[in-house]
């Protein structure tokens, strides 16, 4: 059966194009194209055959794909469409169109939308709606309304793993009033959004709840004495989870009793803080940032889609150049820690830390990063039994190092990549069963004849793990060419890697795969590519069988 499906990533080599459109000014739109058909349409042929393990794909496959956009006075309308041999199916298709042109100091927005007016209240949730921002000189105004979530009726008929989560239909709405520019300024943001109690026909399942949310916050930033910045956050959420729960009688909040004309106040209801701020020091050559981030445990807001809750993070972070900027140095470290309302049994506490360097000239440098990551727990309601104590430390240190010679008819690169990874488990109860350690080098060297479109390159890789099971070892060579012919219009790549392994100094077998890759541009609006792809496993491992297979892609595109 075939299916219409729209829209689609497109395959085979095809780009997709962007489901949402950009803003336009207006002051522009005489300047444009009042109508404009681009785009592109595009087959692909696949075939695969395996022996030895059972298909991982079909033996034959064909997608006929497209790509048109319609462009009407410089706004563009996007479409794809894929038609293929596998059935395929979408309840909501995510297909989605906006426009927010703008005229000086106004922008308007219709259709999808996303937005972001701080980080804690209306914060990149897609919305379907519309809105408007005005920044007359000094004065930071905003407002949007619009659908937040669509309703979804639960489908009985679907396996669970596949059925659509059903949702109540949610709608809300954001005001931004604020003063200053980008540089300068401090807005104030208040956000309303609740679930529509009768937008689904069926009665959903009782861990669907409809909910309603009102966030108060505030965003600012201020720049002085040339080179400080502070930056600060801070948001109140008020969130009824479930709106048909029993009130509370009797309840008083004296001067602030016009909130329960705002928002549905019931046993499910919750008041939590999230809060951030940073202040920083840029110069040319130097600068230093320290931040501190607070989220209450469970912290939600209807206009973003996720937080990391129940955490607070003090962070600091600096750069230098040296050297006229040839040798760079930049570094990190934090401390984090979640039960900051101290009401779990445990608190873990974690520390971050990083530092990079980098050192580059024309013709060479090298780079070097070391990270240390740990983890702790303290005892928070519950004392910490010692032989269930968490307390590690992991540390990673990467290296590159890299050398070219470039002459006007040859050239070489070498290129030496070492990467060093250790756990440690500072609990002696849990240690012996945590190990895990690896180690990894690869070189490669890549030779170029540019008048000739030319390029071979050869890399040599060796990565050893050592786990509490036991040690395993990859090594091996890749081989490889490139070359353009006809002005470019003809292009071959192709490909060879042989890879072995040892699981506890004993043979597990080896990898061998070839690759071989041909486009050809037919015209200026027509290309075909081909792609052939050979992998045979020989295992020595009796829970792994050894097989070989082979996949042919063949794709042919006309741009218009």
């Amino acid at each position: 059966m075939k299916r219409l499906v729209l829209p689609i990533a497109v395959a085979f080599g095809l780009l997709a194009l962007p489901d949402k459109l950009l803003a336009q000014d207006l002051g522009t739109i005489a300047k444009q194209k009042p109508f404009a058909l681009t785009g592109s349409f595009g087959l692909g042929i696949g075939t695969y055959h395996v022996n030895g393990i059972p298909a991982r794909q079909r033996e034959f496959s064909y997608l006929l794909s497209g790509a048109p956009t319609l462009s009407l006075y410089g706004v563009a309308f996007p479409f794809s469409v894929v038609v293929s041999d596998q059935q395929r199916s979408y309840t909501q298709p995510f297909n989605q169109y906006g426009i927010s042109p703008t005229y000086k100091w106004a922008t308007f927005h219709a259709g999808w939308r996303s937005l972001e007016f701080s980080p804690f209240t209306l914060a990149g949730h897609n919305f379907l709606g519309g809105g408007v921002e005005l920044n007359p000189d000094k004065l930071r105004l905003g407002f949007i309304y619009g659908r937040f979530n669509k309703a979804i009726e639960a489908d009985p008929n679907q396996p669970l793993a596949l059925a659509q989560q059903p949702a109540y239909k949610r709608t809300g709405y954001s005001v931004k009033v604020g003063v200053g520019t980008e540089r300068n300024h401090f807005d104030l943001i208040f956000l309303d959004a609740k679930d529509h109690v009768n937008s689904l026909n069926t009665q959903p399942s009782v861990e669907l709840s409809p909910s309603e949310n009102m966030v108060l916050g505030f965003s600012s930033r201020f720049s002085f004495l040339k080179h400080f910045v502070v930056e600060m956050d801070a948001s109140g959420s008020v969130y009824t989870r479930n709106v048909l729960s029993d009130t509370v009688q009797n309840l008083k909040l004296d001067k602030i009793g016009f909130i329960k004309k705002l928002i549905t106040l019931n046993a499910s209801t919750q008041l939590l803080t999230a809060a951030q701020t940073s202040i920083g020091y840029n110069a040319q050559n130097y600068g230093v940032k320290l931040m501190y981030r607070r989220v209450d445990p469970d912290y939600k807001s209807m206009g973003a889609y996720y937080f990391e809750t129940d955490v607070q993070n003090y962070t600091i972070e600096g750069m230098l150049k040296l050297i006229k900027g040839q040798l760079q140095v930049n570094g990190s470290f934090g401390m984090q820690n979640d039960n900051i309302l101290h009401d779990k049994a445990y608190r873990s506490n974690r520390k971050i830390g990083s530092i990079n360097a980098s050192f580059n000239k024309t013709n060479y440098g090298i780079d070097v990063r070391y990270t240390n990551y740990g983890i702790t727990q303290d005892r928070g309601l519950n004392p910490i039994i010692d032989m269930l104590r968490v307390a590690r430390t992991n540390h990673n240190l990467n290296t590159v190092l890299r050398y070219n010679i470039n002459q006007e008819s040859m050239t070489h690169g070498f290129i030496l990549v070492g990467n060093i990874q250790s756990l440690i488990d500072l609990n002696e109860y849990t240690a012996p069963n945590s190990k895990s350690n690896s180690k990894a080098v690869n070189f490669s060297y890549q030779f170029g004849l540019p008048k000739k479109s030319f390029a071979a390159n050869a890399n040599i890789n060796y990565t050893v793990a050592d786990v509490a099971f036991g040690r395993t070892v990859f090594y091996g060579p890749t081989l490889g060419v490139t070359q353009a012919v006809n002005n470019g219009k003809l292009g071959l790549n192709a490909s060879l890697s042989y890879q072995l392994q040892r699981n506890n100094n004993q043979n597990a077998g080896n990898i061998f795969s070839a690759n071989l890759n041909g486009s050809y541009r037919i015209g200026k609006r027509d290309a075909a590519n081909l792609q052939v792809n050979y992998l045979k496993s020989n295992s020595k491992d009796v829970t792994l069988p050894s097989f070989n297979e082979i996949r042919t892609n063949l794709g042919l595109v006309h741009s218009f």
